[in-house]
C-alpha cells in the first residue's frame, strides 16, 4: 500500500507539471522586406500597413526584445545589424559585426543580443540596453572547401545561461556560456546542425541534423544531456523513397509530449515533404505527415492546439496556447494545419500565389494568423477558426520573417515556463 501511494504521488506530481509560453504581443506586426530594405508596421486592428522604416541589404530575420521596445534585423547581404525602435517606428542605427549577418537573437531574460553570421564562424554579444559590444566568439573553420553558409540559427537555454551556435564547414556545434562566450562544450555531428531546441526545463537540447543525400546520411535529431554535454540518443527521421533529404527545423508541443521535425530538402528545389512526430517520452517516431514541398517550420499556435507547417520557406510554429502546429513550406504556397495533440492533418491552405510562405505569427487569442509570402511581397491574414485567408496586405519586396512577440525559437511565441496546476 505504501509503495502504491508513493507511485500515485509521483504520478500526481508529473501530471501536475506542465509548460506554457509567456510573452506579451506587440501592438503592431512587424515585417522585414528583404529586397526593399525596409521594415513594415502593420496595425492588426485595421489589418493595414501604417508605415515603414529602412533596414539594410537582405534584412530577412529579426527579433524583438522581450519588453517589445526594440527590434534587431540581420542584414544578410551586408555586414551589419539594424536596430529599430519598435515604439516610435524609427531606425536607430546600423552596427557592423561581421560578414553576412544571419539572425540576431535576444536572450530570454532580455539582457543580451547574440549576432551570428553566414559568411564566417563568428558570434558577437551585445548589451541589449546599450547595444555595446561585450564579447566575440570566432573560429577559423578548417574545411575551406565548404560552399554556402558557415552558420545558421542560434538558440539559448530558457534560463539564458547558455547559447548554441554551429560551424557548418566542420560539422561542429558549440555550447557557449553567457555572457562570457567561453566554450562549455564542442559537439561533433555527422552533418551540419541546423537548429537547436532546448527543452523547457533546460535539461536537454535536441539538435536537428540536416543529413546528407549523397553520403546517405539520414536527417536526425540528437538528444544531448546539458549536465554532461553527451548524446543520450539519436533518432533518425524516416522519409519516403526518393524524397530529397535535408532536415530543417523542429519544435516541442507546449505540453511537452511531442516533437515535430521537418525534412525540407536542399535548395533551390527542396523536395522534402515529411514531417515526423516524435513521442518525447518514448523517444521514437510515432507518426509521419506528408506536407507541402519544402516544409521547413512547425509553428505553434499560442493556445497550443495547432501546429502550422510552412513551406520554403518551411517552419513548425506553435500557436500561443499550443493547440495547433502550423507547417510553413519553402517550395509551395500551401501551409498545413495540424492538431498538435494527435498529429492529424486538419487542412492544407494556400496562402497567396508565390511559393515561399516561410513565416507566420498569431494573435494572442490564436484566432488570427499573419503569414508572409516572400514571392508576393505580402502579408496574408488568416481566420484560424474558419481556416481561411481573408485578406492580403502588400508590404514590400521579399516579405520575410514576420514578428509580433519575443521569440528564442522561430516557432515558439514566447518563453517556456514550468508551472503546476
Amino acid at each position: 500500500m505504501k509503495k502504491l501511494l508513493k507511485y500515485c504521488l509521483i504520478a500526481l506530481v508529473v501530471i501536475g507539471m506542465s509548460t506554457a509560453v509567456y510573452a506579451a504581443v506587440a501592438k503592431w506586426i512587424f515585417v522585414p522586406n528583404a529586397a526593399s530594405k525596409t521594415l513594415s508596421f502593420v496595425d492588426p486592428q485595421k489589418d493595414m500597413v501604417i508605415g515603414h522604416c529602412e533596414t539594410g541589404p537582405t534584412g530577412w530575420l529579426a527579433c524583438l526584445t522581450p519588453d517589445l521596445k526594440k527590434i534587431y534585423v540581420g542584414e544578410n547581404g551586408g555586414d551589419s545589424v539594424t536596430v529599430i525602435d519598435a515604439i516610435t517606428h524609427k531606425t536607430l542605427k546600423h552596427i557592423k559585426t561581421g560578414k553576412n549577418v544571419k539572425h540576431p537573437l535576444v536572450t530570454p531574460d532580455g539582457k543580451y543580443v547574440l549576432i551570428n553570421h553566414t559568411g564566417e564562424v563568428k558570434a558577437v554579444l551585445f548589451d541589449a540596453k546599450t547595444d555595446k559590444e561585450l564579447k566575440t566568439f570566432a573560429v577559423d573553420h578548417q574545411n575551406k572547401a565548404q560552399k554556402g553558409p558557415l552558420m545558421m540559427h542560434s538558440a539559448f537555454t530558457w534560463d539564458s545561461k547558455y547559447a548554441f551556435v554551429q560551424n557548418y564547414a566542420d560539422k561542429k556545434s558549440y555550447v557557449l556560456k553567457i555572457p562570457s562566450l567561453e566554450v562549455a562544450a564542442t559537439i561533433d555531428g555527422d552533418s551540419p546542425a541546423h537548429y537547436f531546441i532546448p527543452t523547457p526545463d533546460n535539461k536537454q537540447v535536441w539538435i536537428v541534423y540536416e543529413g546528407n543525400d549523397a553520403a546517405k546520411i539520414k536527417p536526425s535529431v540528437s538528444i544531448m544531456d546539458m549536465a554532461t554535454f553527451k548524446e543520450v540518443k539519436k533518432i533518425e527521421i524516416p522519409t519516403a523513397e526518393g524524397e530529397a533529404i535535408e532536415g530543417h527545423h523542429g519544435i516541442f508541443t507546449l505540453d511537452g509530449k511531442y516533437f515535430y521535425y521537418c525534412n525540407r530538402g536542399p535548395g533551390p528545389k527542396f523536395g522534402g515533404s515529411t514531417v515526423a512526430v516524435i513521442d518525447v517520452a518514448q523517444q521514437k517516431v510515432v507518426r509521419t505527415i506528408k506536407a507541402a514541398n519544402g516544409v521547413g517550420h512547425p509553428y505553434l499556435t499560442p493556445d497550443g492546439n495547432y501546429v502550422v507547417l510552412t513551406p520554403y520557406g518551411n517552419y513548425v510554429v506553435l500557436t500561443p496556447y499550443g493547440n495547433y502546429v502550423v507547417l510553413t513550406p519553402y517550395g509551395s504556397n500551401i501551409i498545413t494545419i495540424v492538431d498538435a495533440k494527435t498529429g492529424l492533418k486538419l487542412k492544407d491552405l494556400p496562402v497567396g500565389n508565390g511559393n515561399h510562405v516561410g513565416h507566420i505569427v498569431f494573435s494572442a487569442d490564436s484566432k488570427k494568423a499573419y503569414a508572409t509570402n516572400a514571392s508576393d511581397g505580402a502579408l496574408y491574414v488568416i481566420d484560424m477558426q474558419k481556416r481561411e485567408v481573408v485578406k492580403g496586405i502588400p508590404t514590400g519586396d521579399k516579405a520575410a520573417q514576420v514578428i509580433n512577440t519575443y521569440t528564442n525559437l522561430f516557432e515558439v511565441p514566447g518563453v517556456y515556463k514550468l508551472h503546476s496546476h
